[in-house]
């Protein structure tokens, strides 16, 4: 992969959008490090830490064909929600929708609601904040779950991930048979035994 003077400017962008990421007491060192990498040196960091949908494609598109591995927690026919692999609080997520668009259409906020009565019943937040940004020019819509303890994002490990988006989608399987279960049982008739007659 061969990337122009243009995409390399882009790409660093990119990288220094994400320094709220890391830890406050290197985001210096790191802010500098990005702006003194030459165009092959970014080249070799993107093929490295795979990270080709930087070279142009977008990361979310990429999840959305199921090319890039993401922790789904649900989906509807225009959207999907994944978690963040950055979270700033436990079941921090984010709503995708399938097309690439730089606004955040109303079709997702059905999906956002649904994803933020599962958290607040899983996970008991104080209150639950949307906030809609922009990445690769792909609108999302974050919903973080706000406990009073937020400081700062750190990576989630793959276990975490998993544990939390198990227990989320044990609570569809939960609200499906409960679903089942409220339906009334009909009773059938049952036809008397008659004692045997004597003519």
């Amino acid at each position: 992969m061969v990337i122009t003077k243009e995409e390399a400017k882009k790409i660093k962008k990119h990288l220094l959008g994400q320094l709220e990421n890391f830890p406050e007491e290197r985001r210096l060192e790191i802010k500098n490090q990005i702006n003194s990498m030459t165009n092959e040196e970014i080249e070799i960091f993107i093929e490295k830490n795979n990270l080709t949908h930087l070279g142009g494609k977008c990361i979310f598109c990429s999840i959305v064909a199921g090319k890039t591995n993401s922790y789904k927690i649900a989906s509807d026919s225009k959207n999907i929600a994944i978690l963040e692999l950055n979270p700033l609080s436990k079941g921090h997520s984010l709503i995708v929708p399938k097309e690439h668009l730089e606004k955040m259409p109303d079709y997702s906020n059905q999906l956002a609601q649904e994803v933020a009565v599962k958290l607040k019943d899983k996970f008991n937040p104080q209150e639950i904040k949307l906030n809609e940004i922009e990445i690769m020019g792909h609108a999302i819509l974050e919903i973080i779950p706000i406990y009073g303890n937020e400081s700062e994002r750190k990576q989630a490990t793959e276990e975490e991930l998993k544990e939390i988006q198990k227990e989320l989608k044990k609570i569809k399987e939960i609200e499906i048979k409960k679903k089942t279960d409220d339906k009334p049982i009909e009773k059938k008739e049952s036809i008397p035994i008659l004692p045997p007659r004597i003519p």
